[in-house]
C-alpha cells in the first residue's frame, strides 16, 4: 500500500506567508497525505531570539500572538489532511525556546513551558513529543529532518545532509528555504535528499532579496521505492501560483 507524506515547512508564523500558505493547502487538500511533517521552523520565536529586534514586529505582538496564530494555521492544516498522521520535528527557530530556558533555569521545569503542551500538540492531533527528525518506511527509509547545513547553492545542502545520513536513506529536509534536489548511486539502489522551499514571506528585515524560493514536497513511498514530486511556487501578476499533475493553483 502506498503512503503519501507531505512536508510543509519553514512558515516562521508571524512571517508566513499567507498567499504561498494558501496554494500549498489547496494542493494538500487534493494530495490527502497519510502522513503530514510539521513544525521545523513553523514558529520564528522572535520575541525570545538573542538577535537585535524590529520594535514595529514586536509592536505588533508578542510571542502568545505567535503561538496563537501557529495554532490557527496548524488547524487550516488538520481540516486540508484529516487523514494524516502528523508528526513535529524541531526547527533551529522552535529550538530559541530551549535556549531561552536554559538562560532562565528557574523556568526550565515548568511542564507549561514543555513545546509540546505551549502548542497543544494533544488538541492538535499531534503525535507524541517534538523530534529531531521523523523516519518513515521499512524497506524504502525517507527520513524528514529540518536540517542543520546550508551550503550557498540549491541542492548542495540536500547533499550535505544525505552524507550525514552515509547514504542510507533518502532525506527531506527543510532550514535553507530553497528548492534542490540531489541524487546518488548506492550499492542498495538510488538515494534522494530535497530541500524542502518555505511558506514564509520572502523580503526578511535582514535582506531584501533572499535567495529562496517558496513551495511544497510531497512524496509517496511504495513497494518499488519512493517517488518525489518538489512543487516550485511562482508569481504571475502579482498572484502565487503552482503547477502539480496537470493542474494551476492560485492563491484564494
Amino acid at each position: 500500500m502506498d503512503l503519501r507524506v507531505a512536508f510543509p515547512t519553514d512558515e516562521h508564523f508571524p512571517f508566513q506567508d499567507e498567499n504561498a500558505r494558501s496554494v500549498a493547502l489547496q494542493i494538500i487538500r487534493d494530495f490527502d497525505p497519510d502522513v503530514r511533517v510539521t513544525l521545523s521552523d513553523g514558529l520564528d520565536f522572535y520575541s525570545i531570539s538573542s538577535f537585535d529586534k524590529d520594535p514595529t514586529v514586536l509592536k505588533a505582538g508578542g510571542l502568545q500572538k505567535e503561538i496563537d496564530a501557529w495554532i490557527a494555521g496548524q488547524k487550516e492544516w488538520l481540516d486540508a489532511s484529516p487523514h494524516a498522521r502528523v508528526y513535529a520535528i524541531l526547527g533551529n527557530h522552535e529550538d530559541r525556546l530551549r535556549k531561552y530556558l536554559w538562560k532562565h533555569p528557574e523556568l526550565s521545569d515548568l511542564e507549561v513551558l514543555k513545546l509540546e503542551n505551549l502548542l497543544h500538540f494533544e488538541r492538535l492531533n499531534i503525535r507524541g513529543e517534538v523530534q529531531l527528525e521523523v523516519e518513515i518506511g521499512d524497506v524504502h527509509k525517507l527520513v524528514v529532518k529540518h536540517g542543520k547545513r546550508i551550503r550557498q547553492q540549491s541542492a548542495y545542502s540536500a547533499r550535505a545532509e544525505l552524507e550525514k545520513e552515509f547514504y542510507a536513506a533518502s532525506v527531506l529536509t527543510g532550514h535553507t528555504h530553497r528548492g534542490g534536489t540531489h541524487y546518488a548511486q548506492t550499492r542498495r539502489g538510488v538515494v534522494t535528499a530535497l530541500e524542502c522551499y518555505c511558506l514564509c514571506r520572502l523580503d526578511p528585515a535582514y535582506d531584501p532579496s533572499p535567495n529562496w524560493q517558496q513551495g511544497i514536497v510531497l512524496s509517496t513511498i511504495s513497494e518499488s521505492g519512493i517517488g518525489f514530486e518538489p512543487i516550485l511556487f511562482t508569481r504571475h501578476l502579482g498572484k502565487v501560483v503552482a503547477q502539480w499533475r496537470g493542474k494551476e493553483y492560485r492563491q484564494e
